[in-house]
């Protein structure tokens, strides 16, 4: 049984590796410009990717800033509540009737139940400003998306 030497082996692949190489420089020049297109065709979608990705980036960034506002906002309404809470109750322990204990109460009641309504319609308007800010880089990247789509079924 012959055993090819080393030399005829690396021989064989150097001749194969050469073959290939012609192979694919005639690939290469008989599709030359179908190559440049689809290498174009890569690179744009790689752009299109990174754009997508910083969008996303971007809109992530504004809702976590809105969620600090909005926590930080939710403390602030807790610690206001609290406080004026412990004063209210200070204040309606010290009355010396009835009547003016009910009185107090249903003032302090009738405040926390104001101050309750206008935080709900902070919180809201907050929330709605957050989630437009968290949407807009989203929707400016779909908007570009759907007029780059209508461009390309018009041609």
């Amino acid at each position: 049984m012959a055993t090819k030497s080393k030399t005829t082996t690396e021989n064989d692949t150097n001749e194969v590796f050469d073959e290939s190489l012609k192979g694919f420089a005639a690939f290469t020049d008989a599709n030359g410009p179908a190559m440049e297109v689809f290498q174009k065709s890569v690179d744009r979608a790689v752009d299109v990717n990174k754009e997508n990705v910083e969008a996303l980036v971007e809109s992530l960034t504004a809702a976590t800033k809105a969620l600090e506002v909005l926590s930080g906002e939710s403390l602030s309404f807790a610690k206001q509540v609290f406080d004026d809470g412990v004063k209210a109750s200070k204040a309606m322990l010290a009355v010396k009737s009835p009547q003016e204990f009910m009185t107090m109460h249903s003032d302090y009641t009738r405040s926390v139940f104001d101050q309750l309504v206008n935080q709900a319609t902070k919180v809201n308007d907050l929330g709605m400003t957050a989630m437009k800010n968290a949407y807009a880089p989203i929707n400016d990247r779909v908007t570009t998306m759907s007029k780059t789509i209508q461009k390309a079924r018009t041609f």
